[in-house]
């Protein structure tokens, strides 16, 4: 009886599974490690905005004692308010054209009087009667609206602390 050399079809169709199966595995685990890189470019750019818009009110002056000028920090929320995300405002995005597509950078002001205390009725027109302003920065996904990145700020009228 003559042995002939070669693989029999049984063979190679549990060699080409085999093969199938290693293949899939590395393209599913390639495929998850550009989705981690995605989501991990996002949270990158989502903080460099929140700390960009940090950087911003850092550079705003505050306004002294008895000045009748105002400068612009952000949406202003009153005493127990509750910062509502999902209805969004215009005059609290302050995101970078380039980065509005994907983006929502949204900033909130709660004011603080001489004893400590929330301002209830605290609005833009009253930045000279608080002692210290806690400046809210939001960065949301532009499409579900779900914030990646949070800061928070206090600024007094002797400076940032």
């Amino acid at each position: 009886m003559v042995k002939k050399k070669g693989f029999s079809l049984l063979e190679m169709i549990v060699a080409i599974f085999l093969i199938a199966v290693v293949i899939g595995t590395i393209l599913l685990l390639m495929a998850s490690n550009l989705n981690v890189i995605s989501k991990a470019n996002e949270i990158m750019i989502s903080n460099a905005l929140a700390q960009y818009s940090i950087e911003e009110v850092k550079n705003i002056e505050f306004p002294p004692v008895y000045s009748d000028r105002q400068d612009y920090f952000g949406d202003e929320i009153g005493y127990e308010t509750e910062i509502d995300l999902t209805n969004p405002d215009p005059d609290a995005n302050f995101t970078p054209p380039e980065f509005a597509d994907k983006f929502e950078v949204r900033r909130y002001v709660i004011g603080y009087n001489s004893s400590g205390n929330i301002i209830a009725d605290f609005d833009n027109t009253k930045y000279d009667n608080a002692m210290l302003l806690k400046v809210i920065v939001y960065v949301l996904r532009k499409k579900d609206n779900k914030v990646i990145s949070k800061r928070e700020i206090f600024i007094s009228r002797n400076g940032l602390f």
